[in-house]
């Protein structure tokens, strides 16, 4: 086994002299993710993000599931931690189940696991969409109040968003290479979907303003949306102002309740008239109605009663439908 402070490689190295010798069997768990994490599936074909994600889903799963055989664990004590654990943080449950049942699919297919991968037996946990829709009122005014705190990058980052319903990360990465003729590359981080929005006199605006605000820096990167120093925004950056200047106007009564960045996208996915999947880039519809807080519109039944009585407004009595017929 490698030493606690070993390096990726070294533990990966471990892992094969290990599986040389055959002593799969005296894996952890915790082994397991460690050898996982030290793969080049993991390594080289993951994005840093969600590599981020899987190490805190990690966190929980070693602390109930660490020190057990992986051979040991039943559908059955994943049902328990999902019973505990989804009682009070179901979407957590939800993920950390998926990072486990990743794992022993991974280990089986190298002969760390010996049964079938006992996650695929235990359903979600039901989650709550989370997040609302914002209304046009509050997205103007917040908006308004961005400029009048000199938050200009922020207001134009809130327009983009809206308008081409783009996750937070991907409007922050936009530089000047993502500006075509026909309209604004948008490159989704998360999926690796690309899509062209095309131009509109707003995004358009919204473009114009932000790559002619912050000129004054003596570095200016290529970024679309820049702080003062000339640079792109990091998400820490971004959103301290974000929250900050949220709870400043809900404090000065300028918006009634607080809203994510994350919001936007759910309000231009609701708001849009059209095909929403193609139009957010999602790879299923599901996944695009699952931001769509529009309720349907849909035609009510229309058809005549049988043997009903009809009222004439003209007449003095009521004949039915079958007298009226005849």
């Amino acid at each position: 086994m490698a030493d606690s402070d070993a390096s990726r490689s070294e533990v990966w190295a471990a892992y094969e002299r290990w599986q040389t010798n055959q002593q799969a069997t005296d894996a952890t768990v915790n082994d397991l993710i460690d050898f996982y994490f030290a793969s080049p599936q993991y390594t080289q074909h993951l994005k840093p993000s969600t590599q981020r994600d899987y190490d805190r889903y990690s966190k929980r799963i070693r602390q109930v599931f660490g020190a057990m055989d992986p051979d040991a664990i039943t559908s059955p004590l994943i049902q328990m931690f999902m019973d505990a654990r989804g009682s009070k943080h179901p979407t957590a449950a939800n993920r950390e189940k998926t990072f486990l049942g990743i794992v022993m699919t991974w280990g089986k297919s190298r002969g760390l696991v010996n049964i079938s991968n006992p996650c695929d037996a235990v359903k979600p946990m039901p989650e709550s969409p989370g997040g609302r829709y914002v209304e046009d009122w509050e997205y103007e005014a917040f908006w308004k109040y961005l400029g009048t705190k000199g938050h200009v990058m922020h207001q134009c980052a809130m327009e983009i968003a809206y308008l081409c319903a783009a996750r937070q990360q991907d409007v922050l990465a936009l530089s000047k290479n993502h500006i075509r003729e026909e309209g604004l590359l948008i490159i989704q981080a998360k999926t690796g979907k690309q899509q062209i929005k095309l131009w509109s006199p707003r995004l358009r605006e919204a473009i114009d303003l932000a790559l002619s605000t912050n000129t004054h820096a003596k570095i200016q990167t290529p970024h679309i949306l820049r702080g003062r120093t000339g640079r792109g925004y990091t998400r820490t950056g971004f959103n301290a102002v974000w929250q900050r200047e949220q709870r400043a106007a809900l404090e000065g009564d300028v918006i009634k309740k607080r809203f994510r960045f994350h919001d936007l996208k759910i309000k231009s996915i609701s708001d849009f008239e059209g095909d929403t999947q193609r139009f957010s880039g999602h790879k299923t519809r599901s996944m695009a109605e699952h931001y769509n807080r529009t309720p349907d519109q849909v035609v009510t039944l229309n058809k005549a009663r049988i043997g009903t009585t009809v009222w004439h407004p003209d007449e003095k009595d009521k004949v039915s439908s079958d007298q009226e017929d005849s």
